[in-house]
This record gives structure tokens, C-alpha cells and sequence, in this order.
């Protein structure tokens, strides 16, 4: 049975495991999704202030957004190499709902950066690219309004040489990746995904079960040998009906 938790017990909870070795967060879904972890042997930086928890390293940041009564539930699931265990903080799909943009569109700019969501479709995700370069922007521009995921279209293969800054965000956490998207294998460090063959409607492993009407929009992972675990998980529980919310 999950748990809902206060504002400030999801910070805590998240700075403190942030601090730990192994730990990772991801936003997004299946097929698009953004991870953030130091890079290795490189201490993340990791403050609080009134609006939220925050971590940085040289590949991108994290900021978590914390908000009251969300639902956190563990998982520890079977992987082709060693136990996958972490947990989801979910919301009302209400609360969790953002643009829902279905096709590639302007989103205005960030730090010197024109915004642009590439209208991946889902509620709870928006997936962006911070471009400061004047003629990818124009592309892109121009590009406006068109689906950048059906059929493959040509500007991602643009996207993946150019590889500008990318935003994925939800209604809890954002994480921004500015290391450079890589010809073959997934880098460590902070890195995205983003393969349409894979999105197959699912908002998470479809082996956890969320109380209907709730969305994730933040995932923990934690290192399959970490032996904190296991009393985390009796804290949360696992997938259910929401206990009452936790300070």
C-alpha cells in the first residue's frame, strides 16, 4: 500500500537519498525519459532552499518542486543484471497535467535559450530542447506545428548532431541534460532518451501498479546493493490505495 506525503517529507526524502551512491532520478515515461546522476568519481552539489531541493554536476541539473499529498511507492523488480528497486512520486492526473502539446511548438526561452516542446503527447511530461543557435531555432521554427515522433521526422536526427541543452519536465521535478547526446552507448552522467518505437503509451514498467487516476512524475532509483532499502520500502509500500499523508 503506497503512502501520500507532506511537502516537506517528500524534500527530505529526496535530498537525502540524492546524497547517497548509486542514486538516480529519471522524469518522463516509457521511451522519453531524462536521468540525472553525478558523473563518476564527481561529488553533486546538492542544496535546499524555499522552493524546493536542487543538485548539480557538470553534465545538467536536477530541481525537485515539492507539493503535498503525493503519492510515493516503492519498487523492486527483477532486471537483466541485478534488482531494479527505487520508487514513484505520483499525482492526480489533474495535478500532473501539463501542456499535453502533440506537436513541435515554440515555449518561449530560458536563459538566453529559445524553448521549443518537441509535443511528445503526454500529460504529465514535457520534453523540450533550450536552443541558442539562430538557424537551428529557425529550423525548428519552421517546423512548427508538425509531429516530430510520428514517422520518424528529420529534425531529431538534426537535434541528436546539434545536441543543444535538453528540458524534461513535470509538475514535480525537472532535469536539465547538457552533456552532448552520444553516437552509441548511454554515457554516465545525466543523459536522455528519446526513442519513439518505444513509447508505447505506458507512463512507467507496467509491472507496478498505481491506484487508478494518479500519474508519476518523479522516479528514484537506487542501487540494487544499497541496504537502506529494504526499510524504505516498508515505509512507503508498495502499489495500492494511498495510506494517509506522511510528514
Amino acid at each position: 500500500m503506497a503512502v501520500r506525503l507532506a511537502a516537506a517529507a517528500l524534500a527530505d526524502l529526496v535530498a537525502r537519498w540524492g546524497a547517497r551512491p548509486g542514486t538516480s532520478f529519471a522524469v518522463g515515461v516509457t521511451g522519453a525519459l531524462a536521468e540525472f546522476h553525478a558523473m563518476p568519481g564527481e561529488a553533486t552539489r546538492w542544496t535546499r532552499d524555499a522552493e524546493g531541493v536542487q543538485a548539480l554536476c557538470s553534465g545538467g541539473s536536477f530541481r525537485l518542486t515539492p507539493q503535498e499529498g503525493v503519492l510515493a511507492l516503492a519498487f523492486d523488480l527483477p532486471g537483466r543484471h541485478s534488482r531494479q528497486r527505487g520508487a514513484l512520486f505520483c499525482l492526480p492526473a489533474s495535478r500532473a497535467a501539463l501542456s499535453g502539446a502533440t506537436a513541435l511548438s515554440p515555449a518561449g526561452q530560458r536563459d538566453g535559450a529559445a524553448l521549443f516542446d518537441l509535443g511528445l503527447g503526454q500529460p504529465a511530461l514535457e520534453a523540450l530542447v533550450m536552443v541558442a543557435d539562430d538557424a537551428l531555432a529557425a529550423r525548428l521554427t519552421a517546423a512548427a506545428g508538425e509531429s516530430m515522433i510520428a514517422g520518424g521526422h528529420p529534425l531529431l536526427a538534426v537535434l541528436a548532431r546539434a545536441s543543444p541543452p535538453r528540458l524534461f519536465r513535470s509538475a514535480l521535478a525537472e532535469i536539465v541534460v547538457t552533456q552532448a547526446i552520444p553516437d552509441k552507448a548511454t554515457p554516465q552522467g545525466p543523459h536522455t532518451h528519446l526513442l519513439p518505437a518505444a513509447m508505447d503509451g505506458s507512463s512507467h514498467d507496467r509491472r507496478i501498479a498505481l491506484p487508478a487516476g494518479w500519474l508519476p512524475c518523479l522516479a528514484m532509483h537506487i542501487a540494487a546493493g544499497d541496504d537502506a532499502f529494504p526499510a524504505l520500502a516498508r515505509r512507503l509500500g508498495a502499489g495500492g490505495p494511498p495510506r494517509p499523508a506522511m510528514a
